[in-house]
């Protein structure tokens, strides 16, 4: 077998194998990229890396994807690598390759771009991808070493109850804009450093990050700003659709009741519907809803006030989806909110023979940015 890194001339391949793998929970789902394998990545970093393992004839065996972006950690400017979309066949010969393979791959990015950090995200309802990677029974092979970073919800919102409160009536909610895009980047640079792996810290930062996202505009950040006109909070709105679409197979009986729970209260106004599965259907929509990311606020009611605009600036059969630390409360979803939270976590992936770094100690408080495109 041999270990490759993917070219343009890979993509129909990379698709197909891509494609062929499902996602099971709660909602049996796949991922859809469209055309383009690549242009998912290219609207998250201007860095990024594909490994392929392939037999001898050529076929895909597993491919493993590595984004590369600048981050603030500490005061500096470092560069870190996310590890994501590891697809590996099903066999015992691709996996036991594959593993032979992680450890070197992640030494050579180390030493060729000089990356010090890399990180995952494991999905905690996975039990077989956490017992493969963080507490493997046997370790026959040389491999990385998983360290727990930080646990987190992924919180999709899909409507208000009746007695939901609109938000602060003081607050002004306006979309983003060149009048007030100033106090907006200066509000966002004087939280950076109070969130670890910050994307943004200045101007330039700002531009590489938001101009990146496929039909993104400036208009699509809402910024709250108090009665003396300054910016106490502020979040992005962006649809991956046509990158990244996320195409529903069979709900499980929660989930099923779950979308039948939504579907009726959507007759009053309240929830947004879960597209069909394909098993009711024979067709495969995906579904449609935004990430919020950029996500600061002084309080708690800023933030509920922001979700709200959000919500009803948002397309009449869209929900929202954001990543939020389990301890991060002043974003946890609101009690007068239709919501749901799937468990996962952040982890560090480092080199048997490297000492874990100083931001992993507990004593440690500051909560990571996590962008929720970027799992």
């Amino acid at each position: 077998m041999k270990l490759e890194i993917a070219t343009d001339k890979d993509n129909e391949s990379i698709l197909k194998f891509y494609t062929s793998f499902l996602r099971k929970g709660l909602v049996d789902f796949k991922l859809d990229r469209g055309s383009d394998f690549f242009s998912y990545y290219k609207s998250i970093s201007s860095d990024h890396r594909t490994y392929l393992l392939k037999d001898p004839y050529d076929h895909i065996l597993a491919t493993a994807s590595f984004i590369f972006r600048d981050v603030l950690l500490n005061g500096r400017v470092e560069k870190m690598a996310f590890a994501t979309d590891l697809r590996v066949s099903p066999t015992r010969k691709a996996i036991i390759e594959w593993t032979q393979h992680f450890l070197p791959v992640i030494e050579n990015m180390q030493n060729e771009m000089d990356i010090q950090y890399f990180f995952s995200v494991l999905n905690l309802n996975e039990p077989h991808s956490l017992n493969a990677f963080v507490r493997p029974r046997q370790i026959k092979r040389p491999m990385p070493r998983y360290y727990l970073f930080r646990k987190f919800n992924i919180v999709t919102l899909h409507g208000q109850y009746p007695w939901a409160a609109k938000g602060v009536s003081s607050l002004r909610i306006r979309p983003g804009s060149e009048a007030n895009f100033d106090a907006l980047l200066a509000y966002l640079v004087k939280r950076s450093p109070y969130r670890l792996l910050s994307s943004i810290w200045d101007k330039q930062s700002f531009d590489d990050k938001m101009s990146r996202l496929q039909g993104f505009k400036l208009s699509d950040f809402l910024v709250a700003f108090d009665a003396n006109e300054q910016v106490v909070g502020c979040l992005s709105m962006w649809n991956s659709q046509g990158l990244m679409d996320y195409l529903p197979l069979s709900y499980s009986l929660p989930a099923h009741n779950f979308r039948q729970f939504l579907k009726f209260f959507w007759l009053f106004g309240m929830t947004r519907r879960l597209t069909k599965p394909k098993r009711s259907t024979g067709d495969e929509s995906p579904l449609n809803f935004r990430y919020l990311s950029n996500l600061h606020a002084d309080n708690e009611d800023i933030f509920s006030t922001l979700l709200w605009e959000a919500f009803h600036r948002s397309e009449k059969d869209q929900f929202l989806m954001y990543a939020q630390i389990e301890k991060d409360f002043k974003i946890s979803p609101p009690k007068d909110w239709i919501s749901s939270t799937h468990k996962h976590a952040l982890y560090s992936v480092l080199h048997p023979k490297i000492a874990m770094p100083e931001f992993l100690h507990p004593s440690v408080v500051l909560n990571p940015e996590i962008d929720p495109y970027i799992i």
